[in-house]
């Protein structure tokens, strides 16, 4: 109880009214000790999250902030290209349409050149335009003849110019923007 003493003198006025109430109530010397060290604890927590509670605003903005800022760069990104289609003369070689796919990746402005399979282009048909139930009524893949270069475009490189690049290449049968390729599907 002496140490319980001395520390009343380092208080503060409400601390030292509290402390007081505590020992005007009757219980043992440790339940009281235990009363009084809970107690400046919890205040000592309160204190610390009030102090604190610029500091713990700015970082949840700061994640906040991070969260739609990698959003908003991969929405951007997206944007910044434009695919185009890249359709092949019929009975081309394969070593053709592979020098095709180095001479795309030349022109300024492309980013990336990805080769989509006849029947890379019929699973994908197969998948996402024809109900289930008719996919056993076609013995062969009526897209054979249909494999392609997926080349995307920079948004800030010329599309008419690039376009024109690409129908000089020998081999080349045609060239769509794949908006204008899943207009005319049904219509080929």
């Amino acid at each position: 109880m002496d140490n319980l003493n001395n520390e009343i003198y380092r208080d503060t006025t409400a601390e030292k009214d509290f402390r007081d109430a505590v020992q005007a109530v009757t219980m043992p010397d440790g339940m009281a000790g235990e009363l009084l060290e809970g107690c400046k604890n919890a205040a000592h927590s309160r204190k610390f999250l009030f102090r604190h509670s610029k500091l713990i605003a700015a970082a949840l903005l700061l994640t906040f902030t991070m969260a739609i800022g990698t959003t908003s760069y991969a929405a951007y990104h997206l944007y910044r290209t434009k695919n185009l289609a890249v359709f092949f003369d019929y009975g081309i070689s394969s070593e053709r349409i592979a020098a095709i796919g180095e001479e795309l990746l030349t022109i300024p402005g492309v980013s990336s050149v990805r080769f989509i399979s006849g029947d890379e282009a019929w699973e994908t048909f197969r998948a996402e335009c024809l109900p289930e139930e008719m996919w056993d009524s076609f013995s062969e893949n009526p897209l054979q003849d249909s494999s392609n270069y997926r080349v995307a475009v920079r948004l800030d490189a010329d599309t008419a110019k690039i376009r024109e690049l690409i129908e000089r290449l020998d081999g080349v049968r045609r060239i769509k923007d794949l908006k204008e390729l899943e207009e005319s599907e049904f219509q080929d």
